[in-house]
């Protein structure tokens, strides 16, 4: 029999919570979608908050979406994550990452593909378990997993599937100190760059009573402030995001450049012939 310990450096709820980060990943990504899109003035004429909120009034004008990400570890833990990704919004719901996870002085190639209800996970770390079984993929259900995240991803990827997927918007509009930076050039695109701060507590404040019950666990996680950086172009699209925020002591930097918006992509979801699924229980009591 072989054990979910095997996956190093995957291995223990350690590991799960580095799954539950890539899939939490692309949910910032659904959330920064909706922030891109639509016409209008120039960014430069509007005062912070106006842009930033601006950005999100026609989402549903983006159909699909290709980026690349960033997410950086730093604390008692030093990993890293990057690669690129690629979503489609309409008309279901489907993102595509391929990354390299770095933790534990290894880096590990891995290809993962979410639906609104499953991560699916493809990478030598998991060759242990998935090589005795001929299976490519482990799939791991949202509704395995235990305590926060696995219900705050499935809020995540219902509340972009089900039209509103303003949250990113609003939590960075809950600002009291946004200011304008300048302006920047982000592929090839002119944009203007803005900073500030935001605190959980105002960022759920924004949202409706029910996603705030929804996000609220995941929120109470960070403590201090948030620090944003978000890049706007003068038709109101976010061509670059970064946050920072400091999480059970260690400091979490997450980066995403959006490289085209509304040009075809590619996603399958793997059959369940090539997928295979732990055992419930197994993904531990933490996430």
């Amino acid at each position: 029999m072989t054990h979910f310990s095997a996956f190093s450096p995957f291995s223990g709820t350690a590991g799960y919570r580095r799954a539950a980060a890539v899939a939490l990943g692309a949910g910032s990504l659904a959330l920064i979608a909706g922030c891109s899109g639509g016409t209008g003035s120039s960014a430069a004429s509007l005062t912070p908050r106006t842009a930033i909120t601006l950005a999100a009034d026609q989402a549903q004008k983006v159909n699909s979406m290709s980026a690349t990400m960033s997410v950086q570890v730093s604390g008692a833990s030093s990993e890293s994550t990057a690669g690129t990704i690629q979503m489609q919004l309409k008309p279901g719901l489907l993102v595509a990452e391929s990354l390299d996870i770095t933790a534990q002085g290894q880096t590990i190639p891995m290809d993962a593909v979410l639906s609104p209800k499953a991560i699916y996970l493809r990478s030598s770390a998991f060759s242990a378990l998935t090589g005795q079984t001929g299976k490519a993929w482990l799939e791991i259900p949202f509704s395995d997993v235990s305590g926060s995240a696995g219900s705050a991803l499935a809020s995540l990827f219902q509340n972009v599937q089900n039209g509103d997927p303003m949250t990113q918007a609003r939590m960075l509009a809950a600002s009291k100190n946004a200011r304008e930076v300048g302006t920047q050039v982000i592929d090839g695109v002119r944009t203007t760059h803005y900073t500030g701060t935001f605190t959980p507590q105002a960022a759920l404040a924004k949202l409706s009573p029910r996603l705030r019950t929804q996000l609220a666990p995941l929120m109470k996680l960070i403590t201090g402030d948030v620090r944003f950086n978000t890049w706007i172009d003068a038709q109101h699209m976010v061509r670059r995001t970064s946050e920072v925020e400091s999480v059970a002591g260690e400091t979490v930097t997450t980066t995403v450049t959006i490289t085209s918006i509304n040009k075809p992509v590619q996603i399958t979801v793997p059959p369940k012939s090539q997928a295979l699924t732990p055992p419930k229980g197994a993904l531990g009591g933490t996430s």
